[in-house]
Order: C-alpha cells, then sequence, then structure tokens
C-alpha cells in the first residue's frame, strides 16, 4: 500500500508582533505606538521611519529583497528597536532563507519585550520545520505556547512538528487541543485568514488537512475508529485543494483494514481519479487487479 505523505497546515509567519493582538499581517508603525527612545525621535525618527515604511510596503507587495534593502537602512539608522529585525526576518522567510530568518527573529526578542515574544517564537520554529529541525521546531513553539497558551494555532504547529518525528500520542494530543482552543476562542478571528464560505467549517483552522494530520496520527496507534471517523470529516469538508485524493487513499486504507473491501476500492479509484499516481500504478499492478475487476 501507499506510503503516507504529511502534509501539515502552517500558517502564521506573517503575524503582527509587539501587540497583544493577534493577526495576520506585518508590523506598520504609528503614531501611537512609542517605539523609539526620545532621543533616537528627535535626532533620527524622520530617517527611520521613512526606510521602515518603505520596507513595509515592499513587505506587503512581495517584493522581498526591496524590502530587505529598506529594512538594512533602518536598522543602520538604528539598530536598536526590534521591529525592523521581525519585519526583515519574515522577508527573509518568504524568500526561503530559514537561517538569516532566524537570525532575526531572534534579534527582535532580544530587543523587544516580552509582550510579542510569542510570535517570534513561532515563527522560529516554522523556520526549524522548513530546514528539517524538528526538535528546534518544538523547542521553540513550546516557548510560544509558554507565553501565550490561549492560541491553537501553535499547539497545531507543535502537532505537526511531532508528526514528523513520529510522536504520534503527542501529534493527537495537540490536534485536540488545539481545537479546543480554536473553538472556545471562535469569535477571535482576527489571527487568522478569513474562513472560507463552507458550512461544513467550524472554524477557519480545522480544514480538511486539520483532520487529515489528525486522522493521520490516530492510524499510526491503530486507532482506525478515529482515522476513520477524521477522514471522513476532511473530506466532508471538501477544502478546496489539488491533492484531496490523500483523503480518498488514506480513507481506502482503514476501509481495507477494517475488512470494506467495496468501500476501500471505490476510494482507491476515486483517489486514483483525482491524481494519485501511485494509487493509479497500484490498481494497474497484480496487487491491485482485485480493485480493478471490481464495480
Amino acid at each position: 500500500m501507499k506510503t503516507k505523505n504529511l502534509y501539515a497546515f502552517l500558517i502564521s509567519f506573517l503575524i503582527i508582533p509587539f501587540s497583544s493582538n493577534l493577526g495576520i499581517t506585518f508590523f506598520s508603525l504609528s503614531s501611537d505606538i512609542a517605539l523609539l527612545t526620545k532621543e533616537v525621535k528627535a535626532t533620527n525618527w524622520n530617517t527611520y521611519k521613512l526606510n521602515f515604511e518603505n520596507g513595509y510596503r515592499m513587505l506587503n507587495k512581495g517584493e522581498y529583497e526591496k524590502a530587505i534593502e529598506y529594512f538594512n537602512k533602518a536598522i543602520k539608522q538604528y539598530s536598536r528597536e526590534g521591529a525592523a529585525y521581525y519585519n526583515r526576518g519574515n522577508a527573509y522567510s518568504e524568500l526561503g532563507k530559514s537561517e538569516e530568518a532566524i537570525k532575526d527573529y531572534l534579534k527582535s526578542i532580544e530587543l523587544d519585550s516580552e509582550t510579542g515574544n510569542q510570535y517570534a517564537y513561532n515563527n522560529i520554529s516554522i523556520e526549524y520545520d522548513a530546514l528539517g529541525d524538528y526538535k528546534n521546531a518544538i523547542k521553540y513553539i513550546n516557548l510560544a505556547i509558554k507565553a501565550y497558551p490561549k492560541d491553537g494555532l501553535y499547539f497545531m504547529n507543535r502537532g505537526s512538528y511531532n508528526l514528523e518525528l513520529e510522536n504520534f500520542d503527542q501529534a493527537v494530543k495537540d490536534y485536540e487541543k488545539a481545537g479546543e482552543l480554536y473553538l472556545k476562542y471562535k469569535n477571535r478571528t482576527s489571527g487568522y485568514a478569513e474562513c472560507p464560505k463552507n458550512k461544513n467549517l467550524v472554524h477557519c483552522q480545522m480544514d480538511s488537512w486539520y483532520y487529515y494530520d489528525l486522522g493521520w496520527a490516530k492510524e499510526n496507534l491503530d486507532d482506525l475508529k478515529g482515522a476513520l471517523d477524521n477522514y471522513n470529516k476532511a473530506i466532508k469538508i471538501n477544502f478546496p485543494t489539488e491533492e484531496k485524493y490523500f483523503w480518498f487513499s488514506s480513507r481506502g486504507d482503514i476501509k481495507y483494514e477494517i475488512g470494506d473491501e467495496e468501500g476501500a476500492c471505490k476510494d482507491y479509484k476515486l483517489a486514483a481519479s483525482l491524481g494519485d499516481e501511485e494509487r493509479s500504478e497500484w490498481l494497474n499492478s497484480r496487487d491491485g487487479k482485485w480493485c480493478k475487476k471490481m464495480n
């Protein structure tokens, strides 16, 4: 049967730092946020502000190299303010330069209060995830959770790292805790993307991949009923993605294991029709001959 593939849904690395409010956005300067010392404001504020705001604008436009150039100038003007490092880290992250992004996020933590560190910690964990260093990813997401234990996203991210490390029991606990927090703070949506118009979604983050990953963790713990329930939810939501064949292929595996060969075969054929090349090859092989002949 097919090898499992992990698709963890991680979002958050463009979160507003240094604020008690969550939001998927960059950090911009405003007149009511006193970020710089009086001395700096009196001497270099206009130049710093100009470079920072230009960097912020380039970041929002997706021109990350230019954003870095402006943040470099801002940092050269005044190197004791974490916001420029944080946003430059975002630009490096978008360019796939994880090591540079981590350095900037760490610098932003060093320079700023603990109020905003949760966001930088979370972002650092995501960069370590991108580097395949899941132990460090867990180290920093734990710091984000410690700083703000009410955000389901942090638990979901930790769950995905535990999946990569095959810590399936802890992964289930993390995903279930994430779901609990998402529903508990359901009305606080400013930290996440807008929910798609889908009546089957109970929360923006609890989409098909959320249930797929939770189902996969339960399958690896031999909780077949739990796996099947979550795969069913993933399919019911039908969250738009080009890779939704994973849901049917995995559900087919569970059905086959519980003795429902007809149901398994239907899912296998549907997965193949949706682009699962590995399943298509299996159907045309000696091992899959029984299913191919089934109506």
